[in-house]
Formats: structure tokens, C-alpha cells, sequence
């Protein structure tokens, strides 16, 4: 350094520097060990020409807890299918009874820049990408994914450069006294050091930097939080298959209502032919009035059910809107049918593994990963620390006759005794990590679960189904029959609607039994991972 600044260049020991010489520069850390030079060159009338300090220092400081511990990703609530065995309420058939539980917020959603009120004509792929697009959960879902990425910008944040700037004006006069320059302190000389010096006036205009060059501590926290970031991402994937499912569930329950609306409206023209010919046979003498009024009973209590089902299907058409964003009063029909095909039953070991890499346990793996980076973050407070800090800018008694003035310190921060704080830290970590190993081995044996239960389902309404198809048919025809032998006086009103309400019980069956068999579908395609994708080919009909 002596050669770097050789001629008239004078090399001082300086332990603090004054505020006159460094004003605006950052602080020296409290208990830090510093050893500097201070290079001046003087030239009136300057106050400070020409300034240079560098320094290197090593802190032994108290450490402080510095790790992060991971933030848990909050789970929004799942929608849920479930299926049991039920007695069907018309027949003594066995059928399984199905219920889908959507609670917010993918019962909700906002509404689309596109609403009307003009009628839409709904295919399912319309319906999930919407749902996609407005469903709360999707929102919520990206607000999270958002969330996590201000995390790691403030973990990446701390390894940054920090630069700001100052400019200052300043007025200073010293007691020399006070600072030991007097007769008690200096006895051969203290006589000639004036009281107090000043006031003088200076600017600065500085511009502060500093950064952390080596901190295990702040690079782990930055692996954690990019991990969060990973498994916000997964979870963000799937709510999309969520969304996928909750917007197909209510889809097909608004088919299932049509295909009701439709029995209906069959059952009220078989009553109606028989109620017509009830009163022509009366009036030719054939019948009496009972068998008239029992007619005319069976035709309003189908009528009844007919105007029941024609509500229920506008109200669930209600729900399907509101998940989609489209308004409650616009007008729906569905593209979709009905399609009658019994999908092949696949292997169960073969769902196993391909249900494994199921986004919401991708999710959570990558959330064990960040509390193993979080538990190794506590780990590194006992490590030292190196960092980087300076300044650069011009000082002087005025904007004329200013100098550049500049200081550069590296700082070593050994941590020696924090009272357990670094111990406290290692074990609050350790339990976030011991409950993310839980949860994960948890939801591992959910999602074997699930796959197994839908596997079941669709295997039973399945071979169900055959029985329905059948039980059908078979019903249609004795009704058939019925009326026929009700023609003919062979039967009276009382044979007839035994007859319809038999094939109406063997409707409602199949109904159920189609409706079963799709849902087992969209809830296999969700357990293994795949519902987002395969959802529209099973209504379509088409099996995936």
C-alpha cells in the first residue's frame, strides 16, 4: 500500500474514524476488532482532499437466530365423492348411492369479462377450462403460488448487494478538551490546543454497499425457500385437478338431472295413454269411475314428479354456473349425453404407482425438502460469517472544491454464545421436519386409498350397471304387457301402475347406476392423477 501511494501521500494509524473526516459513512459494528490506515493528501483550503480508508475486522459478536423455519403451504379443502350401498326408495334393488360434498371455495368463483345472459351451449371442456380460469380455488391457488415467490426473493434478498445513497449538509465544532487535548492530558504541549475548534461546515454525498459474501445460514434459507416455491407450484397443480374434478361432478350431476327429466316425461305419457284409455273405456262402459280416478291419481303423481325434477335440474345448473363464472340467472344446455359404456376395469397395482406421482405428494415431498434445507439452516448459526461493506462519494467544505472520499471493510462474524438460541433453533426445525416425514407418509396411504376405493366403485357400478340395463328392460316390458291386458279389460288400474312404478324404480336404477359408474370414472382419473386430462373423455363417452 506504502508504494501504491508514494511522494507526498502520508500513512496514518486510524483506530475510529471522526465524523468530520467519514459523515453519512455506515457505522462501525459494535465490539468489532479493526486495524485501518487512513491516506490523506492536504491542500488548502479543502478541509478533506483526498480520503482513503481500508479496513478489515473481525466480529465477535452474540449470534442470533437466523434460520428460517419452512411456512407450511395452507391446504385448501378438498372436494370429496363418496359412495355407499343404499336401498333404492321405489324398489327393494340394492343400488349405491353417490353424494359429491364441494365446499368453498370451489363452490364459488368470479365472474367472467364474457357473462350475458345470452343462452350457452355447455361442452365439458368449456366448462373446466372456465372453471380453471374463475374458480376461487385456481385464484387462491395462485395467490399462494405468488406468495412463495415474494419468499424467495426476500431469502435471495439477503445474499444481494444493498446499495443506497445520502446526501447530507453538515455543521460541526469539536471540544477539544473533552476529547483530551488540554493541560491534565498533554502537560508538555496540552497549553497550545485551543478549548474547541469549529465550527466548520461540509458536505457529503455518499453512496453505501454492502453484502453477504459467505452465509450458510442465508444460502440454506434461499434452498428452503425454493423448495416452498416447488411444492406451491405442485399445489397449484393440484387444485387445477380439483377444479377438474368439483366442475365434471357437477356437470354430470346436471346430466343425471336431464336423463330424470327425461324418464319423467316418459313415465307422464305412459300414465297419460293410460289415463286416456281409462276414460274412453268408461265412456263405452267397460270401466267404472274408480278405475278412471286411479288413472287420473297415477297421471298428477307423475305430473308432481315431472315439475320436481324440472326444478331441481334449473338449480343445479345454478351451481354448476357459479362454479364456472357464469351468472346464476344465464341460460345452460349441456352438449353432452348420457353415453351408456362400461368403461375396462384396469389394474389395480399398475393405479398404484402411477398415483404416486400425484401432484399434491409431489407437494409435499418438496415441502420435506424444505424442512430438511430449514433444519440444516439452523444447523449453520455455529458457522462464521463474511461480509462485505464500503462507501464511496465526495466531501468538502462546498460543491467547488469537494474530494472523493471512499472506505471498503470486510467483516468475519464468529458466533461464540447465544444462550441456547442456535439449540432452540436446531429443535423447532427438527419438529417441522418430523411433521412433514408424517405427512407425507399420511397422504402416501390416502392416495392408496383412494385409488383403491374409486377402483371399487367403478368395478361395482360396473358390474351393477349390467344388472340395471336388464332390470330395465324387463321392467318396460311387464309394463308393456300391463297396458295391453288393460286394453283388453284382462287388467284393471291397479295391475297397470304396480307395473309403471316397477319400471320406474328400474329407471331411476339405471339412472343411478350410469351416474355411479361415470363418477367412479372422474374419481379414479383423480386419484391417479389424471383428471384434468381424461375427465372430458369419460363424458364424452369415450373411454380414456
Amino acid at each position: 500500500m506504502a508504494s501504491a501511494f508514494a511522494g507526498s501521500q502520508e500513512m496514518r494509524p486510524l483506530m475510529m474514524p471522526s465524523p468530520a473526516r467519514i459523515k453519512g459513512a455506515p457505522e462501525p459494528i459494535p465490539g468489532t476488532l479493526m486495524s485501518s490506515f487512513l491516506i490523506r493528501k492536504t491542500r488548502a483550503p479543502c478541509l478533506v482532499a483526498a480520503c482513503f480508508a481500508a479496513s478489515s475486522s473481525l466480529s465477535l459478536l452474540l449470534a442470533q437466530s437466523r434460520a428460517q423455519l419452512p411456512v407450511p403451504l395452507p391446504e385448501l379443502p378438498r372436494p370429496g365423492i363418496n359412495q355407499s350401498v343404499m336401498p333404492s326408495e321405489r324398489s327393494s334393488v340394492n343400488s349405491i348411492d353417490t353424494s359429491v360434498q364441494v365446499s368453498p371455495p370451489y363452490a364459488s368463483s368470479i365472474l367472467a369479462p364474457d357473462a350475458s345472459d345470452t343462452p350457452l351451449t355447455l361442452t365439458i371442456d368449456e366448462a373446466i377450462r372456465r372453471g380453471l380460469l374463475y374458480n376461487l380455488g385456481a385464484i387462491s391457488a395462485s395467490s399462494q403460488r405468488y406468495s412463495a415467490d415474494a419468499s424467495i426473493l426476500g431469502s435471495k434478498s439477503a445474499l444481494l448487494p444493498t446499495i443506497t445513497g445520502s446526501v447530507s449538509e453538515n455543521v460541526d465544532r469539536v471540544n477539544l478538551a473533552a476529547q483530551g487535548f488540554d493541560s491534565s492530558s498533554l502537560p508538555s504541549i496540552g497549553q497550545y490546543f485551543p478549548s474547541a475548534v469549529g465550527p466548520f461546515h461540509y458536505y457529503s454525498a455518499l453512496a453505501q454497499f454492502s453484502q453477504s459474501s459467505f452465509d450458510m445460514v442465508a444460502i440454506r434459507n434461499l434452498m428452503s425457500a425454493r423448495e416452498t416455491g416447488r411444492a406451491a407450484d405442485f399445489n397449484q397443480r393440484d387444485v387445477r385437478e380439483q377444479i377438474a374434478l368439483a366442475v365434471a361432478a357437477a356437470y354430470l350431476h346436471v346430466l343425471t338431472q336431464d336423463a330424470r327429466v327425461t324418464a319423467a316425461t316418459s313415465q307422464v305419457k305412459y300414465a297419460q295413454a293410460i289415463y286416456d284409455q281409462a276414460v274412453e273405456q268408461k265412456a263405452a262402459g267397460a270401466k267404472s269411475s274408480i278405475e278412471v280416478n286411479r288413472s287420473r291419481v297415477q297421471l298428477q303423481a307423475r305430473q308432481q314428479h315431472l315439475i320436481a325434477q324440472l326444478g331441481e335440474t334449473r338449480k343445479q345448473k345454478m351451481v354448476l354456473a357459479r362454479m364456472i363464472g357464469l351468472s346464476s340467472d344465464r341460460e345452460i344446455q349441456l352438449a353432452e349425453t348420457f353415453q351408456s359404456s362400461t368403461p375396462t376395469v384396469p389394474a389395480l397395482d399398475s393405479l398404484y404407482s402411477r398415483a404416486m406421482a400425484r401432484n399434491d405428494v409431489k407437494a409435499l415431498e418438496a415441502q420435506l425438502r424444505s424442512a430438511e434445507e430449514s433444519r440444516r439452516a439452523a444447523s449453520a448459526e455455529r458457522l462464521p460469517s463474511v461480509r462485505l461493506s464500503g462507501f464511496f462519494g465526495e466531501q468538502g467544505p462546498n460543491f467547488q472544491s469537494g474530494a472523493a472520499v471512499y472506505n471498503g471493510t470486510v467483516t468475519l462474524n464468529v458466533p461464540i454464545f447465544n444462550s441456547g438460541q442456535t439449540r432452540s433453533d436446531v429443535q423447532q426445525a427438527d419438529s417441522a421436519l418430523q411433521d412433514r416425514r408424517a405427512a407425507l407418509a399420511a397422504r402416501q396411504e390416502d392416495v392408496r386409498f383412494e385409488v383403491r376405493s374409486a377402483w371399487i366403485d367403478l368395478d361395482t357400478a360396473s358390474e351393477q350397471l349390467k344388472v340395471a340395463e336388464s332390470n330395465k328392460t324387463l321392467a318396460e316390458e311387464t309394463l308393456q304387457q300391463s297396458i295391453d291386458r288393460f286394453k283388453l279389460g284382462a287388467a284393471d288400474s291397479v295391475e297397470v301402475a304396480q307395473s309403471q312404478d316397477e319400471f320406474s324404480a328400474a329407471d331411476q336404477d339405471y339412472i343411478n347406476s350410469l351416474y355411479s359408474l361415470r363418477l367412479a370414472q372422474i374419481s379414479l382419473a383423480r386419484a391417479i392423477g389424471t383428471a384434468e386430462h381424461d375427465v372430458p373423455s369419460i363424458l364424452k363417452g369415450v373411454r380414456p
